[in-house]
């Protein structure tokens, strides 16, 4: 089995960075706005509904829920994103915890909502197990996943900036494949295996916005662990080629809007019932 102390480490330490966290917040609102409002059409059926939102990161999910009348709770492990969510999503109750261990009663949810949490699980099969404890029978499961290596858009860009111009040598402790849940193949029979039946896959044609070109670079930088991680390792001279290469993209292939760029940054919904 994969030793994923220092990934855990890494993800803990980095989006406990009240600078991390408002990055995220800033480079990827759009996205994840987008990408909120159709987790919170999955699973927000009837007013009232008991909904969790996992890794609750600026709350955006949170508000969409709170918005068709469920009854919210929010859970993250940063503090500083739950201060950020706390402005989002006033009506929530919030939690600080890990989705790996929660403390919640069985079947305590008719919902469970994860806005790109997922790939930040040391242990996936663990951690949906645990969604599926605090799921009551035919609950709905949603979460979103970005689109990455081999994409259009902002995350394929990037990695094949990295694998063509930076460092080999610099490369992330051992963790899940945080793209992995876009492929069906690999989804659902994990899924199916950890209690959840009906599984579908939502393309999403999301989009970030940056105000230039070069903010691209910026959004991985400060705004996403892992890409920070990868792109603070690397020698400045390949950090420069990284980022010119990202604002090429963006200039050849954004969209002009507000004096900045609209970037294709594709993701993935999907959806499950709980057994």
């Amino acid at each position: 089995m994969t030793n994923t102390e220092a990934f855990e480490r890494m993800e803990r330490d980095g989006w406990q960075d009240p600078g991390i966290a408002q990055g995220y917040a800033e480079g990827f609102d759009l996205a994840t706005r987008q990408a909120a409002e159709a987790l919170a059409e999955t699973v927000a059926s009837d007013p009232g509904l008991p909904a969790l939102d996992l890794c609750t990161g600026h709350g955006v999910v949170a508000a969409e829920l709170l918005k068709r009348g469920a009854v919210v709770t929010a859970l993250d492990f940063s503090p500083a994103m739950l201060e950020l969510a706390r402005k989002t999503a006033p009506g929530a109750t919030f939690v600080e915890g890990d989705v790996m261990a929660m403390t919640f009663p069985d079947q305590s949810f008719d919902a469970v909502s994860i806005g790109f949490g997922v790939p930040h699980f040391p242990n996936p099969e663990k951690g949906l197990r645990e969604v599926a404890r605090v799921l009551n029978s035919g609950g709905r499961l949603a979460f979103s996943i970005w689109r990455g290596k081999g994409s259009n858009g902002a995350f394929g860009w990037l990695f094949e900036a990295v694998g063509r111009l930076g460092d080999p040598a610099v490369t992330l402790p051992d963790g899940p494949d945080a793209h992995m849940f876009a492929d069906k193949e690999i989804a659902e029979p994990l899924l199916t295996a950890c209690g959840f039946t009906g599984i579908t896959m939502l393309e999403l044609p999301s989009r970030v916005f940056v105000s230039s070109p070069e903010k691209l670079f910026d959004a991985f930088d400060k705004g996403a662990v892992r890409a920070a991680s990868l792109l603070g390792g690397q020698p400045e001279d390949r950090r420069s080629a990284i980022r010119a290469e990202l604002s090429r993209r963006v200039q050849d292939e954004g969209t002009p809007e507000n004096g900045g760029h609209l970037v294709p940054a594709p993701s993935v919904v999907v959806s499950a019932m709980r057994a």
